[in-house]
């Protein structure tokens, strides 16, 4: 026994030492114009760096680049899969003009067995789809276009949340957002809420809920909103794949969220129509919702192995996407202007130049204005965290001389370059308030005209969307949504944080890092009252 532990422990220090060796020459060879990527040293041969990935999936790759540099491309491995972290904008830039040999399809199989939970015995039919996302089935692939599943969610996703079915889903999230306020029945005498946080899940996820998928599944649901979030709150343990043995509670959140989806679909088939999706056809019902959520059912219908039990995972899976991360941005921006009272005077200044004597607000010039651009720019960059995973699928890439083989990971951090102040200084844009701090004219340039919003150069420094053909589709709206919910509030209400509030102590739940939007740690109370005047319907949308 003792033989073998020294045996052992020669072993894994001559791994050590050899790897560190070999990660020495290549990076010499890379400082020196190669295009090589080291692989950083291990301990287990075979394992690689199995362990410490597993310990901390999101964080992992961050830790890579903060030890081993932005610049160059740095591999490592997790037992036979080999992953490649890029932080360089450049680099970056370049991976997404290869996106047509590449996917998300792992990510998105992940997502949809623990996430979703689609039965083992239906995730080959998602693992099938080879057919790329161009409108003609990829040369060589064998699936049938109806059976299309992960083409059909992302265009009929990138269709219909863009213009012009984005006007009527704005115009209806607006009307149920003043609604949803207007509920509360806040007077002229100060109310005071305990989380500003809950306050934006609960307003602004039932206006997105119903603005998207009709009225009627809250009506049949009253609490769905609340069990939408508590369900959504298990997100990172979802994905870590944790077995339902191990982690009971966290799937009955998920089973008390589907089964009222199973309700909605079995009433919206009995009295509804999903059919009627034509351009003389309605923008909105209130039993079926929006054109997007009719759509989606069309494709999914025509699919068999989707029984409906997997189609009310699909829908628990639009909910998530559309609401999972918008609650938390909303909070964030409206914290921010809540917290430097000059700032908030100069945004509303702008969104009232938005408003017109009737109150209605025109949504194109809201989202075109130079201050509420560059603040929503800095929310979206200093509160969103996302690992970019993308898979080498069709062929091996090459990006600025190195070569990525089929079959390997691409993994691009957000945060390495949201807070890469040597990237952005050689970017143009030095901070001129620390990029750790926020800053809401981080994105305005001084011109003839004024200050104006613009991100010229920042290609790859700024991604909370991600990018290529799989950048996020609901971005047009998700920036909508944040700043028609800052004009509504804020020029129908007063409101205040609650007076002591130390907000230098409201900070990211890193808790969520890697996952989207990140919410606060801690609750932050606040107060509202009504104006005497105010209140805005939403006017036109062209962003």
């Amino acid at each position: 026994m003792q033989l073998f532990l020294v045996f052992l422990s020669a072993t894994v220090l001559f791994t050590k030492a050899t790897s560190t060796l070999r990660f020495n020459r290549k990076s010499r060879q890379a400082s020196k114009g190669q295009p090589v990527i080291p692989l950083i040293p291990y301990w287990i041969p075979g394992l690689y760096h199995l362990f410490p990935f597993l310990r901390n999936t999101a964080e992992f790759p961050l830790a890579v680049i903060e030890r081993y540099g932005w610049e160059r491309p740095i591999k490592f491995k997790a037992a036979g899969q080999t992953f490649t972290v890029v932080a360089n904008p450049r680099h970056i830039v370049a991976i997404y003009k290869n996106s047509r040999f590449l996917s998300s399809r792992s990510i998105t199989e992940r997502a949809a067995k623990y996430v979703l939970g689609i039965p083992p015995d239906v995730i080959p039919f998602y693992q099938a789809d080879d057919s790329g996302m161009a409108a003609e089935v990829r040369k060589g692939s064998k699936v049938t276009q109806e059976n299309r599943i992960l083409y059909q969610q992302a265009h009929t996703a990138q269709k219909f949340l863009a213009s012009p079915y984005l006007e009527p889903l704005i115009q209806r999230y607006t009307d149920m957002f003043r609604d949803s306020v207007e509920a509360l029945r806040i007077g002229t005498d100060w109310v005071e809420y305990p989380d500003l946080y809950k306050f934006c899940q609960i307003t602004s996820t039932r206006a997105n809920i119903e603005a998207m998928m009709g009225s009627k599944i809250l009506e049949l649901n009253p609490n769905l909103v609340e069990d939408f979030w508590y369900a959504k709150n298990f997100a990172p343990d979802y994905f870590r794949g944790l077995p339902r043995w191990l982690a009971p509670n966290i799937y009955s959140a998920r089973d008390r969220i589907l089964e009222p989806i199973k309700k909605w679909h079995n009433y919206a088939f009995a009295h509804g129509d999903h059919t009627n999706t034509g351009p003389q056809d309605p923008d909105w019902d209130p039993i079926w919702g929006s054109k997007y959520a009719k759509v989606r059912e069309q494709y999914m219908l025509k699919m068999k192995p989707l029984t409906p039990h997997i189609r009310a995972a699909e829908d628990w899976g639009l909910m998530f996407g559309a609401n999972g991360n918008t609650a938390q941005v909303v909070f964030w921006y409206l914290f921010e202007a809540l917290k430097d009272h000059k700032l908030a005077e100069r945004m509303m200044k702008e969104a009232a130049s938005c408003i017109s004597e009737q109150g209605d607000v025109n949504a194109a010039n809201l989202a075109a204005q130079p201050l509420l651009q560059s603040a929503y720019a800095e929310v979206l960059r200093l509160r969103v965290s996302i690992l970019v995973s993308r898979v080498v699928e069709y062929q091996d890439i090459t990006f600025d001389g190195h070569n990525v083989r089929q079959g390997e990971y691409i993994l691009m951090p957000t945060d390495a370059v949201h807070f890469n102040v040597e990237a952005w200084t050689q970017a143009g844009r030095p901070p001129k308030i620390p990029l750790d701090r926020f800053d809401a004219e981080r994105f305005l340039v001084p011109t003839e005209d004024g200050p104006e919003f613009n991100q010229d150069g920042l290609a790859g420094l700024w991604t909370p969307f991600g990018g290529g053909d799989r950048m996020c589709p609901g971005r047009h709206l998700a920036k909508l949504e944040m700043l028609v919910t800052f004009a509504y509030l804020f020029s129908a209400y007063d409101v205040e944080l609650k007076p002591g509030i130390s907000v230098d102590e409201v900070q990211c739940n890193r808790n969520y890092a890697a996952f989207g939007s990140l919410p606060p740690n801690r609750a932050v109370p606040f107060r509202i009252k009504r104006k005497s005047k105010g209140g805005i319907v939403v006017g036109g949308v062209n962003p």
